[in-house]
C-alpha cells in the first residue's frame, strides 16, 4: 500500500495551506452601512432625477420676462442724406424675452419672480404656428415696423415717401390655403398676370374666382422671381385666401436700423423718433433718456403692444426719466380696454416714482410730449436732390 507524499499530513509541498475559518483566528468585525448613508445616497439619486425632469419636461406656458432698453441712436445709420448726430439725447428700444412651451424650472422661477407673466400657449400661439413660422412671422412685422417708421420719420423731415408696384406679404392666416404656398416677406407682383399695386387690386383678382378655384400670383421670394397657385376660400359670404399685405415704399435715400435677434412690431414708434432726431439738426430728447414703445403705420397712427409691465422694469433699470407707450383704443372690445388701462397703471407702478410715463395715440402726440419735457421742436432741413432707395 503506498502513500500519496503530495497530500501527506507534515509534508511541504511549496503552496500555501487554507486553515479552516475557526482556525485562522479572530477576524474584524464588518461595520454595518449606516442608515443615514443610505437615505443621503436615495435623496442624492431623487435630486438628479427631479433635476434633469426639471428640463425635460415641458408644460403649455408661455413666459414674458423683462428685456433690454436698447439705446437707438447708435444702431440708426443713414446713407445719402445730412444726418445729426452730435450732442443728442438718448431715445431707447425696449424689448422682452419671450419663451414658449417652457420646461418645469422656468415655470416655477416664472412663478416666484412677479415681473414675469405666465400665459397659456394658446393665447401666446392662438395659431399653433411652427417655431420657424414663429420666428418669421417675428422678422417680417420688424421690417414692416422699420418701413413704416422710415415713411413717418421722413415725411416729418419734409421728405417725400413714394410707393412701388406690388405688395409685400406681412402676415399669413393659419389653416387658410396662402400659409401652405406663401412665405412672410414674398413680395407680390401680380395676380393672374396683371399688375397689382395696392390691396384693392389683389382682393378684385381674388374674389374673381369661385371658391376652390386658384388664384395664380407672380411673387419675388429672396429675390428670385415665381408663380404660386393659391385656392380660394370662402368665410361669411367673402372670398380670401388668408393673407394680410402692405404697400411697398419707397424712400429718397437708405436708412438702417441695427435690430439684430429682435423681432415684432413694438419698436416702431421708438425707432420713427430715433431716425426723425438724425435726419434734424434740433434734439428732440433735450438731452434726456427716454424710452419709448408701440407700434406705428406709414399714417403716424400709435398702436398697442404687448409685454408694456415688462417693459417698464427694463425702462426701469436704464434709468430713463420718461416712458412714452401707447394710449388705449377705444375701439377696442370692452374686456381689452378694461385690460389695456389696468395694464397702464401697472406699468406706472413698476416703471417707479422717478420716470415719468405718458400714453401717446399719434407721432404727432409722441413729438409734443418729447417737447413738453425739454425736447426741441422739429427743425427740417431738406436738400434739393436726393437719390431714391426702395424700403428694406
Amino acid at each position: 500500500m503506498s502513500i500519496d507524499e503530495s497530500t501527506a499530513p507534515g509534508v511541504d509541498t511549496g503552496q500555501e495551506q487554507t486553515l479552516p475559518i475557526d482556525l485562522q483566528g479572530p477576524q474584524p468585525a464588518r461595520r454595518p452601512v449606516s442608515w443615514v448613508r443610505r437615505l443621503l445616497f436615495v435623496v442624492a439619486v431623487l435630486v438628479v432625477i427631479a433635476t434633469i425632469a426639471g428640463f425635460v419636461i415641458r408644460v403649455p406656458y408661455t413666459t414674458i420676462a423683462p428685456g433690454e432698453a436698447l439705446s437707438l441712436p447708435p444702431r440708426v445709420t443713414i446713407t445719402g442724406a445730412r444726418s445729426y448726430t452730435d450732442g443728442r439725447g438718448d431715445i431707447r428700444l425696449l424689448f422682452v424675452r419671450e419663451a414658449g412651451h417652457v420646461n418645469l424650472w422656468q415655470y416655477i422661477r416664472a412663478r416666484l419672480d412677479s415681473n414675469i407673466e405666465i400665459i397659456d400657449d394658446s393665447a401666446a400661439n392662438p395659431g399653433k404656428l411652427t417655431p420657424q413660422q414663429q420666428n418669421q412671422q417675428g422678422l417680417q412685422q420688424m421690417a414692416d415696423a422699420k418701413a413704416a417708421a422710415t415713411a413717418v420719420a421722413l415725411r416729418a423731415a419734409g421728405y417725400k415717401v413714394a410707393v412701388a408696384p406690388g405688395l409685400i406679404v406681412n402676415d399669413l392666416v393659419p389653416d387658410y390655403p396662402a400659409i401652405k404656398v406663401l412665405d412672410w416677406g414674398d413680395v407680390v407682383l401680380t395676380a393672374d398676370g396683371r399688375t397689382i399695386t395696392k390691396a384693392e387690386d389683389l382682393t378684385a383678382a381674388i374674389s374673381s374666382h369661385a371658391p376652390g378655384k386658384d388664384v395664380v400670383l407672380g411673387i419675388t421670394r429672396a429675390g428670385k422671381k415665381m408663380d404660386v397657385r393659391v385656392p380660394v376660400t370662402t368665410t361669411k359670404g367673402r372670398k380670401l385666401i388668408g393673407v394680410t399685405v402692405s404697400p411697398r415704399l419707397t424712400f429718397p435715400f437708405q436708412v438702417k436700423v441695427d435690430t439684430t435677434g429682435i423681432g415684432g412690431p413694438s419698436a416702431g414708434l421708438a425707432m420713427s423718433l430715433a431716425i426723425l432726431d438724425d435726419l434734424t439738426p434740433g434734439d428732440l430728447t433735450g438731452g434726456k433718456h427716454v424710452a419709448v414703445t408701440g407700434t406705428i403705420d406709414p399714417a403716424g397712427k400709435v398702436g398697442e403692444i404687448g409685454g408694456i409691465q415688462q417693459k417698464a422694469v427694463a425702462a426701469r433699470a436704464a434709468h430713463v426719466t420718461l416712458f412714452i407707450v401707447p394710449q388705449c383704443s377705444p375701439d377696442d372690445a370692452p374686456a381689452a380696454l378694461t385690460q389695456c388701462k389696468d395694464d397702464l397703471v401697472q406699468t406706472a407702478k413698476r416703471a417707479g416714482g422717478n420716470i415719468k410715463v405718458v400714453p401717446v395715440a399719434t407721432f404727432a402726440q409722441a413729438l409734443k410730449v418729447l417737447r413738453d419735457n425739454g425736447g426741441a421742436p422739429v427743425s427740417t432741413t431738406v436738400p434739393t436732390t436726393s437719390t431714391t432707395a426702395p424700403a428694406s
